[in-house]
């Protein structure tokens, strides 16, 4: 519904370290058409559900551009940084940092691209998948950035680096959608329910 829908109202917009649109909303006296109806009357709490299993999905997958992101940008600061007369990357626990780095990030694509996969070939629910999905590449992208810190040095934590943005704004990606803990009760409760 468009923002000046009579009724509609904006009561307050929230500020979060994250730079997305967060705001407190009223609704007073306001009338919608039948056509507005989503579903059928009783059904709200199944379709809002179902609506998480692609905002999860998608949460994952925002989480998985930030932990590349923070790939790429290590990976060229350990092949241009020199300390003690060799490159970051000559370093054999710097390669093993970045090669835990990418084993985390092809994790987390599997996982995301099961999710949509899965929704893509029709499935009606795909609560496990994206819940799997979500979880998994939100957790992994901040371990990913905070190694990324590590690596960037003084830089990681310099505001208006690259890396110091993404080291804030993944925080937010692990709330969005229901928190950690939500979604590995959301797994547990899905696999429970299985016969």
């Amino acid at each position: 519904m468009p923002a000046d829908t009579p009724g509609l109202e904006i009561r307050e917009r929230l500020e979060s370290v994250a730079p997305h649109p967060l705001a407190r909303l009223g609704f007073n006296d306001m009338v919608l058409p039948v056509s507005a109806l989503i579903g059928k009357p009783g059904q709200g709490f199944r379709i809002a559900m179902s609506v998480l299993d692609v905002f999860r999905s998608t949460v994952g997958a925002a989480a998985l551009g930030f932990a590349r992101r923070a790939l790429e940008e290590s990976l060229s600061r350990s092949r241009s940084r020199e300390l003690f007369g060799a490159t970051l990357s000559d370093l054999q626990m710097v390669q093993g940092h970045l090669a835990d780095m990418a084993l985390n990030v092809d994790a987390a694509a599997l996982l995301v691209y099961r999710a949509a996969w899965t929704k893509d070939q029709g499935a009606e629910r795909v609560t496990r998948e994206a819940a799997m999905a979500k979880l998994f590449a939100t957790d992994q992208a901040q371990q990913v950035i905070d190694q990324a810190v590590q690596l960037h040095g003084g830089d990681g934590v310099r505001k208006g680096h690259i890396i110091e943005s993404l080291y804030r704004e993944i925080r937010a990606l692990r709330i969005y959608e229901g928190a950690s803990d939500v979604q590995k009760v959301v797994i547990a409760r899905s696999m429970l329910a299985e016969e």
